[in-house]
């Protein structure tokens, strides 16, 4: 089981089944030393009769009866402090022999409560003359070592030296006193996102990550500071502050301020924690976040949102490249321009190559475009460089910030295959000593040129390493084009020498030529964990749930898969559903849901459970969890693998409604006005009241393209009901080209995370444009084909585009779940001739030219001759997997 959430089961499993783990243990209270308790930790009591802590010099001339005798009589010290902090330590030391003197008195911390010299000397003073009868307290300031925490003992020694004749030499001591030292946290915020230009008086937020990196669970406080010059002090102004805030050590929590500044100009924000020294720290200098500069006034600012690019091209290639600019800004933006750069990589390298450059239209407050294409490398050398995107390169335009224009990807250019290993699935865990296996092992190629000849390997060991193991199974394949390929590499169980469980690994290499892999790091990779030998094993493979979002104590349907992986067939089994909070998935005990019944499975088998589970009654991000065979009741091959988390549901009160549906033109003009209609239920336990719902066009990486001025009021819903609303939008973007319509419900300022406000929203994909739009819907084939043999290709193509068209449509077998049409084997074509909004189902004659024995998936892909298709991203689908036959 992961280690992440093992502890938040395992709370559960005892609170489920307190006798799981055996018999009820009673606790025995703690044994109490010097009357104070120690708190139950593993400490022991006795009698401290013990040889003298030093060796005397037992040749001095001097009557016993004519001696001092030091004694330590009392020690106090606190029953906790902070193990770096000082602290006050009061011993009382007495003089009970016949004649006075003076001696040292030091301090020591033991892991017992007898005081020893060679315990942890924490400090020493002089006891002062005294005489015969005579006692004296003194208080010593002691520091504990930084290496220890915990309970120690903390006692003194008379004379720890062995520099005064006494006469008794075992009265010295006195058994230590129980004392806490206490580990210290250390508060670091992070990271602190915020705006980077704002209005005067506008409402912003800002999030800030503050983690724990010490040992000691401690509660802070965080604080949003605002300062005329970059220098943040904590007697600059606050605009916010969070107290209360409890932190785990080693565990982080996302706290979000809301923050407004009047005063127009440059300001400079950051996040403080523990700004007032509250609370000791292991290191008191990083508490504070980066200092953001931030503009307050209108003012625009353009940013390169995000850049795309292949991590390896030709040096003569077409370098296709995705760009993002966005105008972050409070005003609208003037027209401006992208460069792009190469730059060298490497610091003995020289050169900076200006590859191209684009204009691109003027810019809202808050509204990006995105566009692809084509560079060119022509003529470069092939090597490492930076490929920079640069707006506003010149500064001609105006703007808030100069120094976030540019954004820059890694480019390596030449000729070069790029192996990695991205998936190891050995068909089944139970694996037989001296028996075959099969693993399939999916291999990509995301280089600029074809791997003439690969070799997959396959090993088994327990040593998490990728790379170590005894190799077991090999399989050679090629060539291997730009793409992936599923492959089956048939294994043998060595006869003896493996443990009960091993994990199933994969690696691949080039065979001709060796050594021109770019990234060998992500050659080999680790699988799954199997069990050597017989026996069921019950794999929990996935939890979702109908919804990213709910009302706290909605209801929330949800699905539980699992699967038999071994070779015997389990016996009924339960599995339990619970809820942990993000990112604490390690929280004890958990949240728990339905237990599910689960019926005996057949080896390979697997099924699908229905349940409803109730949401958390605390607001906030959690991860819905299924634990299988919670009480250990079924003896599987491999254990770890029992449970299995969910995608984060956001509980919120923010609106009980979500948006179920919105029905919408799958492609407009450029500026031309549309209506959309949006499905919105209550899905909620109780009434929810109308609230707003919005409209906007962003990119498909969530960038914000247009913000539609209107909007609509949901009517209010009682529990269950659903209702249609309509919206009306224009798409008014600065460039054609694929988006996302997405539906928004809530007002902004209620929401306290991006997550959360993504959770309350609904997509559908809208295009801008007048170009053809052709997209396969569906693509399907006979589970059974022969090699060599005809077989029908089901696929149904519709038009999105605004007019009537022809699209040439293209069969396919490829080797794994993602269509490359350039790399796949072709089976089969046919056209279709279609008006606006239609869809029609082909029966497309194909005939398998491949091999037998293989992993083949059927798809399909749609071209409109030389014209080019406005969103390429929806031409081809891939089906289900066939299997072909000899």
């Amino acid at each position: 089981m992961p280690s992440g959430i093992a502890w938040g089961l395992l709370g559960l499993a005892l609170h489920l089944a307190p006798d799981a783990l055996g018999p009820r243990t009673e606790l025995v209270a703690p044994p109490r030393v010097s009357g104070v308790s120690t708190s139950g930790l593993p400490v022991r009591s006795e009698v401290c009769n013990r040889p003298p802590p030093a060796v005397r010099d037992t040749t001095r001339a001097a009557r016993a009866d004519d001696l001092p005798d030091f004694a330590i009589t009392e020690v106090e010290a606190p029953s906790r402090v902070y193990w770096r902090g000082p602290f006050e330590v009061s011993v009382t030391v007495c003089n009970q022999g016949s004649r006075a003197g003076s001696t040292d008195v030091s301090v020591f911390a033991s892991r017992d409560p007898c005081i020893a010299k060679e315990d942890a000397l924490l400090g020493s003073v002089p006891s002062g003359w005294l005489g015969a009868g005579a006692c004296e307290s003194r208080s010593i300031t002691a520091r504990k070592d930084a290496s220890h925490s915990g309970t120690w003992f903390v006692g003194a020694l008379a004379d720890p030296e062995a520099q005064v004749a006494e006469v008794s030499e075992e009265n010295n001591s006195a058994e230590g006193v129980p004392v806490t030292f206490d580990s210290l946290p250390d508060f670091v915020v992070e990271s602190a996102t915020m705006p980077a230009v704002v209005l005067p008086d506008a409402h912003f937020q800002v999030y800030a990550l503050v983690c724990n990196r010490g040992q000691g669970d401690e509660v802070t406080s965080v604080r949003l500071y605002q300062s005329p010059d970059a220098h943040i002090e904590a007697d600059d102004v606050v605009l916010n502050y969070v107290t209360g805030l409890f932190l785990r050590a080693g565990r982080c929590e996302r706290v979000v301020f809301d923050g407004w500044i009047h005063q127009p100009g440059t300001w400079y924000v950051a996040v403080m924690a523990d700004a007032l020294n509250e609370r000791p720290e292991d290191v008191e200098s990083n508490n504070l976040s980066a200092v953001t500069t931030l503009e307050v006034g209108s003012i625009p600012d353009y940013v390169v949102a995000a850049l795309r690019a292949p991590p390896v091209e030709l040096s003569n290639g077409t370098l296709p490249v995705r760009t993002t600019v966005c105008n972050q800004g409070t005003a609208d933006g003037a027209a401006t321009q992208v460069r792009f750069q190469l730059r060298a990589s490497e610091p003995s390298a020289e050169g900076v190559l200006t590859v191209s450059s684009r204009s691109i239209p003027a810019l809202a407050s808050h509204q990006c475009t995105e566009w692809e294409e084509p560079l060119g490398s022509l003529g470069n050398a092939a090597r490492s460089w930076r490929l920079v995107a640069t707006v506003n390169p010149v500064g001609a335009q105006a703007e808030a910030h100069l120094d976030n224009n540019d954004r820059s990807v890694d480019v390596l250019l030449g000729t070069l295959a790029d192996l990695s290993v991205t998936r190891v699935a050995p068909l089944t865990h139970a694996l037989a000593p001296g028996d075959f296996f099969t693993t399939e092992v999916t291999v990509c190629n995301t280089g600029s040129t074809s791997a003439p000849a690969v070799a997959v390997h396959v090993a088994l060991s327990n040593d998490p390493d990728p790379r170590v193991g005894i190799r077991v199974g090999t399989r050679s394949f090629g060539p291997l084009g730009k793409g992936c390929a599923v492959l089956p590499v048939v294994g043998t169980v060595p006869a003896q020498g493996l443990p009960d469980t091993v994990f199933v690994k994969a690696s691949v290499e080039l065979s001709v030529p060796q050594g021109e892999d770019p990234h060998l790091e992500n050659n080999a990779l680790l699988g799954p964990e199997v069990g050597i030998g017989p026996g069921p094993d019950l794999v929990v493979t996935k939890i979702e749930t109908h919804g990213r979002v709910t009302w706290p104590g909605g209801a929330l349907p949800a699905a539980v898969s699992v699967c038999n992986r071994g070779s015997v067939q389990t016996p009924q089994a339960f599995i339990q559903t619970l809820f942990l909070p993000e990112p604490d998935l390690d929280a004890s005990p958990g949240i728990g849901g339905p237990m599910l019944t689960l019926a005996p499975l057949a080896p390979g088998a697997c099924v699908a459970l229905e349940t409803v589970m109730t949401a958390p009654l605390f607001e906030g991000a959690w991860r819905p969890v299924a634990w299988g065979d919670v009480t250990n009741a079924v003896t599987e091959l491999v254990e770890t693998n029992n449970d299995a988390v969910g995608e984060v549901v956001q509980v919120t009160q923010i609106s009980g409604l979500v948006i179920t549906d919105l029905q919408a033109p799958t492609m407009v003009r450029l500026n031309e006005s549309f209506v959309a209609t949006a499905t919105v239920c209550n899905r909620s336990p109780v009434s929810q009241p109308g609230t707003r719902l919005t409209l906007a066009l962003r990119t498909e990486d969530d960038f914000p393209v247009s913000v539609l001025s209107d909007y609509s009021g949901t009517p209010g819903l009682v529990q269950g009901d659903c209702a249609q609303v309509t919206l009306y939008g224009a798409a008014n973007v600065p460039l054609e080209g694929a988006f996302k319509l997405v539906a928004q419900l809530g007002e902004p300022w209620g929401v306290r995370s991006p997550e959360q406000w993504r959770a309350l929203a609904f997509s559908v994909p809208m295009a801008v444009g007048g170009q053809n739009d052709f997209a396969v819907t569906a693509v399907s084939a006979p589970g059974v084909i022969q090699r060599g043999v005809s077989y029908p290709t089901t696929v149904t193509v519709c038009n999105r585009g605004l007019g009537i068209g022809t699209a040439s449509v293209k069969v396919y077998l490829s080797r794994d779940e993602h269509l490359e049409p350039s790399g796949d084997v072709r089976v089969g074509q046919a056209s279709v001739t279609l008006g606006r909004s239609q869809c029609r189902t082909l029966s497309v004659l194909s005939l398998a030219t491949v091999s037998s024995g293989d992993v083949w998936y059927v798809g399909a892909h749609a071209s409109v001759g030389s014209n080019p298709d406005l969103v390429p991203a929806n031409d081809g689908r891939v089906g289900s997997r066939v299997i072909v036959t000899p």
